[in-house]
């Protein structure tokens, strides 16, 4: 028997950001926590993981385009003339 994806016990409804991009969090019977996000390519930029349960919050802060890797063009540009265009 293969083993079966975990289904989302909870799922929140999709936030829109302002340039259209959406964003959706889902939650798992095993504690484990997924973010959906438009917009690809994203490069993880911070990640706080670690510490003090009772007092820290995890943090992760993933970056378009060229923000910390060069992963693809500039997406700030992108926005920009995408904005322009309008």
């Amino acid at each position: 028997m293969t083993d079966q994806p975990l289904k989302a016990h909870f799922m929140a409804d999709p936030i829109e950001l302002p340039d259209g991009r959406k964003i959706r969090g889902s939650a798992y019977p095993d504690g484990s926590i997924r973010f959906r996000v438009d917009g690809l390519p994203y490069v993880l930029t911070e990640a706080y993981l670690s510490g003090n349960p009772e007092k820290d919050k995890a943090i992760l802060k993933i970056s378009p385009g060229k923000q910390g890797s060069n992963a693809a063009y500039d997406y700030v540009d992108e926005l920009e003339k995408r904005n322009r265009g309008r």
